[in-house]
């Protein structure tokens, strides 16, 4: 996508900064932190965690933790804000983990996959953190994390593709991982590792193809990522975090989510 500099009185909905229409919908934002809005040829959502009640579009599932890992929309947090609070069993994801998921109502096949999220960590130790899509809704799973072996991957999902920051890989940085019907995509090191306590903002667009485009704070990172995920696989959009070990907890406050797809 591209920012609109011109509309055309209802024709076209605008031109992009290399002057090609834009006529899938009306688009809000800059550069890459554009959204596509709701419309007859435009599906979305756009949710900025606003009130004191998590939406009914969104799952919840938790770990094992005798205290039980929770996440709560911030009544008084300025601009909407949800937090997750891990669990500080310390035994592992099982236990400690915080999901959100959607429905699978989403398909890269459908054209113009898109997931945006802007939230931060408040610890960058021994934990685990996955934002993007993946195929499964309504159970807690980890999509992808860590092999435990140098840079490597185990993927759990079928069809997954995201930011991955684990702290059990050699190298703790956001990692951008995929998988395509259980075919791992080559994992990309952005070079980023997360600062505590401080917000970024995190975008995957995905083609029609399967292809996946990474963007961190409004700058693309890696490369093209070819078999990404399947395009006709049912996805929802997921973001999950959870200490890896030790007996604390931390939390993730998300900002905003951002979906959307052609209808």
């Amino acid at each position: 996508m591209g920012k609109i500099l011109t509309s055309l009185h209802g024709q076209l909905t605008g031109l992009d900064v290399k002057g090609n229409v834009i006529a899938k919908g009306f688009g809000a934002g800059t550069g890459n932190n554009q959204r596509l809005l709701g419309s007859p040829t435009t599906v979305e959502i756009f949710d900025d965690f606003l009130g004191d009640i998590l939406n009914a579009n969104w799952n919840v599932n938790v770990g094992t933790d005798t205290l039980p890992p929770t996440a709560v929309v911030l009544a008084n947090g300025i601009g909407g804000q949800l937090r997750f609070t891990t669990g500080n069993d310390g035994t592992g994801l099982a236990a400690d983990s915080v999901q959100l998921t959607s429905f699978l109502n989403w398909q890269a096949s459908n054209g113009d996959l898109v997931f945006e999220t802007r939230a931060k960590l408040s610890a960058i130790t021994t934990c685990w953190a996955f934002l993007g899509f993946t195929d499964l809704s309504a159970t807690l799973e980890a999509p992808i994390i860590s092999a435990g072996s140098a840079d490597t991957i185990t993927t759990t999902a079928t069809d997954a593709v995201g930011f991955m920051f684990d702290t059990r890989m050699a190298t703790d940085t956001w990692w951008l991982v995929g998988v395509a019907t259980d075919q791992d995509a080559t994992s990309q090191n952005t070079g980023f590792a997360p600062v505590a306590d401080t917000f970024a903002t995190f975008r995957i667009e995905v083609s029609t193809t399967g292809v996946a485009r990474f963007f961190y704070n409004g700058l693309q990172v890696g490369v093209t990522m070819a078999g990404a995920l399947t395009p006709g696989a049912d996805l929802t959009p997921i973001i999950t975090a959870s200490k890896t070990s030790v007996t604390a907890s931390m939390t993730v406050e998300i900002d905003y989510v951002h979906v959307s797809m052609t209808r």
